[in-house]
């Protein structure tokens, strides 16, 4: 991969990246809240909600990161370095 070509990968994954941070996080949030009130049977507190939206922060970054990358990595070699 040429400099200019890597520099682009970098720029380009982390833009996706954080793209895609915000609605991912909004979307496991909702999956979790949905599973801990059917198991509880009740709603969550304000209090336990926030907890759970601090455990998925970090596991969204690495899913939406991890996924950046390796979509740039495809469409740049798909693309780019073919020919």
């Amino acid at each position: 991969m040429t400099t200019g070509l890597l520099i682009w990968y970098l720029i380009s994954s982390i833009i996706l990246a954080a793209i895609l941070f915000r609605p991912t996080r909004k979307f496991i949030f909702v999956q979790r809240i949905r599973k801990a009130e059917r198991k509880l049977k009740r709603e969550l507190t304000e209090e336990e909600r926030k907890e759970i939206e601090k455990k998925i922060i970090p596991m969204t970054a690495l899913i939406v990161v991890t996924f950046a990358f390796i979509f740039n990595k495809i469409l740049i070699s798909q693309y780019f370095l073919s020919k």
